[in-house]
């Protein structure tokens, strides 16, 4: 009895010094994360907001300050009494490296700990060439030869235009796959995180961030596919292995168009934004028409400019109409070229399904365009690198 006492009084203690560190954790968390998406604040600030005590304020503010996570920036201006002294969050610290592997090309982006952008860089792509050889020459490009970025990078992110479960790419429509174990294999060789997703999920992950007081919503990217993010109650949504979201794959025609996902009929082979070029230039007999292109002959009001964006228009609000009765979500944002172009577009699809549901429904544009993913991604790395669950990203953009 006296053995079986003592363990259970070693075991108490354990657990008990255990749970002042998870407290303590969870504390350093909630001030840091305060100090980043509200600057500057002052100690006796964080402590009203936070509902802690000033010495835990005081102790906290202390190890970032010795971090060098955070910086003191002066006195706030009072009438009364001492001056507080305000905090604001080192940005500079480091830098995320996110990149996006497009069916043509690969962006990479680099950004500060806060999300703001440093640099945007184009690299061409061929599906068929090896992408884990590019991947590693970006890499060694960005964290060991770069002098701007050398050994600051805190971590890598990579948008994948198929499925992704646990960092493994499981399927591809637009490039080769790529050989099992990709993104342990990079963070072997660079002894840095890296972090594979969807890009859509990223691009869900990184508008949320910019919209952050929504906890329930759509990201829906429409390009040479249709990828789609789903965000529920703040937590990314990916179903059991990862499938959740491919809305693009989801059937529109039954036993029309083959797909390269093995089905007929796909939703992104005839809504998205690679289907409605090729039905232009087809239509016009011609052997291909950019974006560009399209856009100033619907400025121009070409008639069959129009059409085609009227069948957009259609299929998309078809598409959202299961959507929204499927998750009956806060707020969709859709991110394409015709929308964020043609201002009109969302308030024709939201006519469109007020017509066949009676039902309003909140769809706006991306606010930030084609950085969703790779702001997405910025967001994954910093969260990992700082121990936050929310990082804000600001609305300045360089577009």
């Amino acid at each position: 009895m006296i053995r079986t006492k003592s363990l259970t009084y070693e075991g108490a203690f354990i657990m008990s010094i255990a749970n002042q560190e998870m407290i303590r954790n969870n504390n350093r968390r909630l001030v840091l994360e305060f100090i980043i998406n509200n600057p500057p604040v002052s100690r006796a600030e964080l402590a009203k907001q936070l509902s802690l005590t000033k010495a835990t304020i005081s102790n906290i503010v202390q190890e970032l300050l010795e971090q060098n996570f955070i910086r003191e920036i002066g006195s706030a201006q009072t009438s009364m009494g001492r001056k507080p002294i305000l905090l604001e969050f080192n940005k500079a610290y480091g830098f995320a490296l996110s990149l996006e592997i497009q069916p043509q090309q690969i962006i990479a982006l680099l950004t500060n700990l806060k999300g703001e952008v440093q640099e945007i860089k184009k690299i061409p792509f061929c599906p068929q060439d090896n992408l884990l050889q590019h991947l590693e020459q970006i890499l060694n490009f960005y964290i060991r030869e770069n002098t701007a970025f050398k050994n600051k990078i805190i971590g890598v992110s990579i948008g994948i235009y198929g499925v992704v479960q646990k960092n493994e790419i499981l399927f591809t429509p637009y490039y080769p796959l790529p050989k099992s174990g990709l993104g342990t294999h990079l963070q072997e060789t660079f002894q840095i995180p890296v972090f594979v997703e969807n890009e859509a999920n990223l691009s869900v992950l990184g508008e949320a961030a910019f919209h952050h007081k929504y906890k329930n919503m759509i990201h829906i990217n429409v390009h040479d596919g249709i990828g789609m993010g789903i965000l529920v109650n703040g937590r990314l949504y990916k179903g059991r292995d990862g499938y959740a979201g491919e809305f693009g794959h989801t059937i529109l025609f039954p036993d029309g168009k083959p797909c390269p996902c093995g089905n007929q009929g796909c939703f992104e082979l005839y809504a998205s934004q690679r289907a409605i070029l090729e039905n232009y230039a087809a239509r016009q007999k011609k052997e291909n028409v950019t974006i560009s292109e399209f856009l100033k002959d619907y400025d121009a009001n070409l008639p069959l400019a129009h059409e085609m964006m009227d069948l957009f228009v259609k299929y998309i609000s078809i598409g959202i109409n299961n959507i929204i009765n499927t998750f009956n979500t806060d707020i969709i944002v859709l991110n394409s070229a015709f929308s964020n172009h043609i201002p009109d577009i969302n308030q024709r699809i939201s006519e469109y399904l007020a017509g066949h549901q009676n039902r309003d429904c909140n769809i706006i544009p991306s606010k930030l365009g084609n950085l969703s993913c790779l702001l997405g991604g910025a967001r994954i790395s910093v969260e990992n690198f700082l121990d936050i669950h929310h990082l804000q990203i600001p609305c300045h953009l360089p577009f």
